[in-house]
């Protein structure tokens, strides 16, 4: 009987780096395993340290984070990944920018910590671009060339960017063209999900750091691409992508249909002061129109919502909460099971009433005396096509109407390019955004560069930020005139298994449940309440514990391997596996290690690493040693070479 061999490769510092999936999946790879180790362990200040260290918006992510971290975390494949965005915010709230108990916003007295406090204490794997540990403050500017650098939008990516560059010892000048800084964090993200004085205090923070910002100074308006390049030595545009995309359906025009954005924004800086009506219909299924729909039936509105599902959940959301009561209905393109909306977002929305209806999508907005009163749908019975692309297939004769006083659209948003002059020398994307090089963030256009949604459409805050850190690394390469170079090395530390065993990484990690953190009772949740009261200390630690701590991995030392079974015996998942030789297959390197071990009559251990819980049982019941747990680090930094 013959058998499939087994495809196999060797462990390299990709595998193991890549091991790690929640620092791997992260944009700015914060070291998540490292801080919510250092919370089960009760050592808070370190998981701050490491929390911050490569992420200027460590708060607001703690609240706001898409965290793709624990979509990617290897809990998740045995039970319910880590609750990383939780537990971020849980040392966040203690050693970072944090709100007092009087609601007035403070900074804790280990705020800024560069470097130095702790110091050879490990803080995690060291990243680039922008871990505090690379980026030094110099005092002055003289070191670099005295760079003058322009960044054009107070938004995440902005002003991770003007972070970084003032830690390089550059002169910044920020220019927002709104009158507050923060960009979609202030004037997207409602405050029922974002408090507004932990804004203000992680944009202080960086602005301590020496940039300058001027308000109400639009692209365009009160300045020039010219005009920058003329005044600075570099720019960093960040604007953002304010501009609602249309339905193209008729009546889409008419008196009492509002934009998804423009509804946010006069949410968030001129009030509840909109007149609805009774019934909202918001035009988008995403996280944007669950805000908006939650904030409209604050004001007693009823929402209905379908369409583009990152902005729309929001746009929801915020019109429930600007009402008391009613029903909210959600029209929403895509069928429930391929909502690319957060589940848990949805589920909140739910909870708050809000009813959501699957694969409909507007054909028209009906009208009187020049007034929105209601939206017609039909229904859809596919969205994508034969090659993926969105094709929704309506179906005849299904008309349905909606009636409304008031519609929002909220099915995405686009960049308003129009300052753009022909000399600027900058192209524009099919799509709409800036031209990008996605390694160094210039742009067609010399000593211009760009990064956040202007560059790449809208997409979660953490990217803008990650956008940000790299542009600054390129600027400063591109003024210094020289090429910066990635360099990785990866380390190994043995554990003492009689320390390490039989309980695994930390007691009890495997029993443990995830337990979201306690939110507030729906009946609360008016106005601006906040919904989320995050953990408490014993719970964040519990939670904490659940971690696999992935940088652990067993080593097998085939010199002392008496090939016993003992660690394939023992291994509570199946995770390993002793064969011939002869049963596998991989590239050549395999198939020289086969040739210099005894050829196919060799004996090969494998190791599954997706189904490794990181128990140690292996190393324990080994009798040789020969199998033994290793913690794995690894370090980044960018090394700079001169131009000749």
């Amino acid at each position: 009987m013959s058998t499939e061999p087994f495809r196999v490769k060797l462990p390299d510092l990709n595998f193991y780096q890549q091991a790690v999936s929640c620092q791997d999946a992260c944009p700015v790879r914060t070291d998540a395993r490292a801080y919510v180790n250092a919370i089960a362990l009760g050592d808070y200040e370190r998981a701050y340290l490491i929390a911050r260290e490569t992420n200027p918006f460590a708060s607001t992510c703690g609240w706001v984070c898409g965290a793709p971290c624990e979509a990617a975390c290897r809990r998740g494949k045995i039970d319910e990944p880590i609750a990383i965005r939780a537990l971020k915010r849980f040392v966040n709230d203690r050693y970072g920018v944090y709100l007092g108990e009087d609601g007035e916003s403070d900074l804790s007295s280990t705020w800024p910590v560069y470097g130095t406090a702790l110091g050879n204490v490990d803080r995690g794997n060291s990243t680039i671009p922008s871990g505090l540990k690379e980026l030094h403050p110099t005092g002055s500017s003289a070191e670099n060339g005295g760079g003058r650098i322009a960044v054009v939008g107070a938004g995440p990516a902005g002003m991770t960017c003007a972070h970084d560059l003032a830690l390089l010892g550059y002169d910044v000048t920020i220019f927002e063209a709104s009158q507050v800084a923060g960009g979609m964090l202030r004037l997207g993200v409602p405050e029922y999900r974002l408090p507004r004085g932990l804004i203000d205090m992680e944009i202080e923070a960086i602005l301590s750091l020496g940039p300058r910002i001027e308000y109400e100074k639009a692209l365009g308006r009160d300045f020039l691409i010219s005009d920058l390049q003329r005044e600075f030595d570099a720019t960093f545009l960040s604007i953002g992508t304010y501009a609602s995309r249309k339905l193209n359906v008729e009546g889409e025009d008419q008196d009492g249909v509002l934009r998804a954005v423009d509804f946010l924004l006069n949410v968030n800086l001129g009030g509840y002061n909109l007149d609805l009506g009774e019934k909202i219909l918001v035009i988008g299924g995403g996280d944007v129109a669950m805000d908006v729909a939650r904030s409209a039936a604050r004001l007693g509105h009823e929402a209905i919502s379908g369409g583009d599902l990152e902005l729309a959940l929001d746009v929801a959301r915020a019109a429930q909460r600007l009402g008391t009561t009613q029903e909210v209905h959600c029209l929403v393109v895509e069928g429930r099971d391929s909502m690319l909306a957060d589940p848990f977002e949805i589920e909140e929305a739910e909870a708050e009433g809000i009813i959501i209806h699957n694969q409909v999508i507007p054909v028209r907005i009906l009208s009187d005396n020049g007034h929105a009163t209601g939206v017609e749908t039909l229904d859809v019975s596919s969205i994508f096509d034969d090659q993926g692309r969105f094709n929704p297939q309506r179906v005849p004769e299904t008309e349905q109407v909606w009636t409304c006083d008031s519609v929002i659209v909220s099915i995405g948003q686009m960049g308003d390019l129009e300052w753009i002059r022909p000399e600027d020398g900058l192209q524009v994307s099919p799509g709409g955004t800036l031209e990008v090089d996605a390694k160094t963030m210039s742009t067609t256009a010399n000593g211009i560069f760009a990064g956040g949604d202007i560059a790449f459409g809208p997409r979660l805050i953490i990217n803008a930020v990650a956008d940000g850190q790299q542009a600054a690394a390129h600027i400063d390469a591109y003024l210094r005139g020289s090429t910066p170079r990635l360099v990785r090395k990866g380390y190994f530390t043995a554990i003492d298994p009689r320390v390490y065993a039989p309980s695994g990484p930390l007691p009890n990690y495997l029993r443990g449940k995830r337990q979201p953190p306690p939110t507030i009772s729906v009946d609360r949740r008016v106005g601006l309440s906040l919904v989320e009261e995050g953990y408490a200390e014993q719970l964040a630690k519990d939670q904490a514990a659940r971690c696999l701590i992935c940088s652990l991995n067993p080593i097998f030392d085939s010199e002392l391997c008496i090939l016993c079974n003992g660690c394939i015996d023992v291994c509570p998942t199946d995770c390993l596996k002793l064969v011939p030789a002869g049963e596998l297959e991989g590239n050549e390197e395999i198939k020289a290690l086969i040739q210099a071990t005894g050829g196919e009559g060799a004996t090969a251990m494998l190791l599954d690493p997706t189904r490794c819980i990181r128990c140690g049982l292996c190393a324990a019941r080994c009798p040789t040693n020969a199998v033994v747990m290793n913690s794995f680090q690894f370090t980044e930094t960018l090394a700079v070479k001169e131009a000749s």
